[in-house]
């Protein structure tokens, strides 16, 4: 279904009923004078009677009565769906997340900035799109209180309260495991799925076991996948390190890098061990692997190392020495089609096992990076990183009962340019685009959250 963008204007002589409709809409919708439609805004709606007006232009003129009745937050330049004596305003896009400061200026702490980005980048497609916590919803009017980034009185740009419908499409970025757990969010998710009226995507952060286990089924996608095992025993690390020489210990539902161990076998100087602890990196050596895991874990049947799991160490190509793995940023356009929006590169800090900021890893160019490793061979293997990438989000929606528009996928090359997966994201940080670089595929990233959300709402 295709949408039209129409300015919509309030007037107070307008008949308490009537929705009036200019020339040029009421010829492409085929509309009638005195008909009477449906007219939607996200979960709210009424009949109305139309009217005719001789105006050029995409207009639409609300009586006081509809918008109070379709809780419209506001009037101005929107889109406009008409199908089946049904005309549809919107889309509302509401983006869910946690951590409301109760401060006008920074709603959402400093995550208002995250959220300013999205909404702002997508304003030319003008949907009505807010960001709410659980708290915000009023189940009884079946309404939410959201906060908009828009103009004032003044013609300022600031965040406003508004009374508002339901969303047609939420965008979940409730910030982590933690907050995503809380019963009033999962109920929240619950009752707005349960609503029918919403459709919800990138809900739920992923299980590192649960997304290795059905790509390393896969087989399109087996070849990418590094040899894992969850909940290892003492032998089975013995074999991992005969068979590769390094391996890493991860915590299965981890992020941010946060509790991993990256283990190297020496034959004749025994075991070391690299982490990252507070603020610095770590390096300890053992003579034998059970002295290695007892004294990190107590005992390898203990409750805590059950919670994690080995990967096969990748040697992968250095810069200056430190190696290097991908950010590789993914959006769902408005065709419904999976891009790489941004392939940022992440240099390991000094001595640490991960590339992540808080341990001292730095974002380069992907181009200077790939051309100074590969040479003429560079344009292939970003090449083999993006097709790579698209088929991996490809098959893993396939196994996600639930609508995916965003991912992020730590990847790694090897030194015979073999492309590796190691992770995937399903709310990815960002800091990949404060790299001069990827500014701009930062703003593309952020207006992809709007053009998907159009696909979903069927408002193209």
């Amino acid at each position: 279904m295709s949408s039209i963008i129409c300015q919509t204007l309030l007037h107070t002589q307008t008949p308490s009923k009537a929705i009036v409709l200019s020339q040029s809409l009421m010829d492409e919708w085929g509309c009638a004078n005195g008909q009477s439609i449906k007219v939607e805004i996200g979960n709210k709606s009424m009949i109305a009677r139309v009217a005719r007006m001789k105006s050029t232009g995409n207009k639409i003129i609300l009586s006081p009565n509809v918008t109070r009745q379709l809780y419209l937050p506001y009037t101005g330049l929107t889109r406009a769906t008409f199908f089946n004596k049904r005309l549809k305003l919107g889309p509302v896009i509401g983006i869910l997340t946690t951590g409301y400061t109760g401060n006008p200026a920074q709603p959402f702490g400093a995550r208002s900035l995250l959220f300013r980005s999205f909404i702002q980048a997508g304003m030319s497609e003008r949907p009505f799109i807010y960001v709410f916590t659980p708290q915000m919803v009023d189940w009884q009017n079946r309404t939410i209180s959201g906060w908009y980034f828009i103009k004032d009185s003044k013609g300022n740009m600031r965040w406003v309260q508004r009374t508002s419908p339901f969303p047609d499409v939420i965008y979940e970025r409730v910030p982590n495991r933690k907050a995503e757990s809380l019963p009033h969010v999962q109920s929240c998710l619950i009752r707005l799925k349960e609503s029918g009226q919403c459709k919800i995507f990138n809900q739920g952060f992923f299980n590192k076991w649960s997304i290795h286990v059905w790509l390393n089924n896969h087989p399109s996608t087996a070849e990418f996948i590094p040899e894992t095992y969850l909940s290892p025993s003492i032998q089975t690390l013995h074999n991992m390190l005969e068979k590769h020489q390094m391996v890493y210990l991860k915590p299965s539902g981890g992020s941010l890098g946060l509790g991993i161990f990256r283990i190297t076998r020496h034959p004749k100087e025994g075991y070391f061990c690299r982490f990252h602890q507070g603020e610095k990196n770590v390096l300890h050596r053992f003579h034998s692997l059970e002295k290695l895991i007892q004294h990190y874990f107590g005992s390898s049947r203990s409750g805590r190392f059950k919670k994690y799991l080995v990967q096969q160490g990748i040697r992968l190509i250095k810069y200056q020495n430190r190696p290097v793995d991908f950010r590789v940023h993914m959006h769902k356009d408005r065709t419904g089609q999976w891009r790489v929006v941004a392939i940022g590169s992440k240099a390991a800090g000094p001595g640490s096992v991960t590339t992540h900021i808080r341990t001292g890893g730095s974002v380069l160019s992907t181009d200077d990076l790939l051309h100074r490793v590969f040479k003429k061979s560079a344009k292939e293997v970003e090449a083999s990183i993006k097709n790579t990438a698209i088929l991996i989000a490809q098959v893993l929606e396939q196994q996600v009962n639930a609508p995916l528009g965003e991912l992020g996928m730590d990847m790694g090359v090897d030194r015979n340019g073999r492309v590796w997966l190691f992770e995937i994201n399903s709310k990815p940080g960002r800091h990949i685009f404060l790299h001069p670089s990827l500014r701009e595929a930062g703003w593309q990233s952020a207006k992809f959250i709007t053009d998907y959300s159009l696909k979903l709402a069927n408002f193209i």
